[in-house]
């Protein structure tokens, strides 16, 4: 009996331990292209492709499911390189931060090559554009959502790389008057493509 219990006692010790859900944190990286909008461009600026800087933090399990908030700041947004109009903005920026969710291959499938994964959720859009004049300022905060996909792969225990492209739109119509150029509601969207290295904790 005394061994019985102690085989019983020690038996969870020999099972492998489940893996508890982990998190990744991912300083990014990447180029913010294919912009339509039809806010206030006088300096052409959504011609162009911009660097972007951003950070997500995502939590995934063993599972499919994973949940991530990530913040993108994109300088230089209506900022144009034509040299008649660059100097008509200032400074501009578009920023978006915003939750996912996340799907995601299994764990167990994906150790030791790239996890796939998709991800969608929504959050708010904020953009800035400041003319030298002040005349056509456009200053807005508006609800967006995006979807987007990629894949994480590890290099070690602890670190990785993680590559995306996503895509980014205003939700809804929301009226702005004398940020716009038709005089409608304000719309915008854009892609990005991202590439970020992943800490694992």
């Amino acid at each position: 009996m005394v061994r019985a219990i102690l085989l019983c006692s020690l038996l969870p010790l020999a099972l492998p331990r489940p893996v508890a859900a982990e998190w990744h944190f991912v300083p990014m990286v990447g180029v913010t292209f294919g912009k339509v909008t039809n806010f206030l461009d006088s300096a052409g600026g959504t011609q162009e492709r911009d660097r972007h800087f951003g950070i997500t933090v995502s939590r995934l399990g063993e599972g499919i499911l994973g949940f991530e908030g990530g913040v993108v700041w994109t300088p230089g947004f209506f900022q144009g390189t034509d040299p008649v109009r660059r100097d008509l903005v200032e400074t501009s920026r578009a920023i978006s931060a915003l939750g996912n969710v996340m799907l995601t291959t299994p764990r167990l499938w994906t150790e030791y090559s790239l996890r796939p994964f998709i991800s969608g959720g929504v959050g708010l859009l904020h953009v800035l554009a400041e003319d030298s004049a002040a005349v056509f300022p456009v200053d807005a905060n508006l609800w967006g959502v995006n979807v987007g996909g990629g894949a994480i792969g590890f290099l070690s225990e602890r670190t990785g790389v993680r590559f995306e492209m996503r895509y980014f739109s205003t939700l809804g119509r929301k009226e702005l008057p004398g940020m716009t150029l038709d005089g409608n509601a304000a719309h915008l969207r854009y892609l990005t493509a991202s590439i970020g290295v992943v800490i694992r904790r």
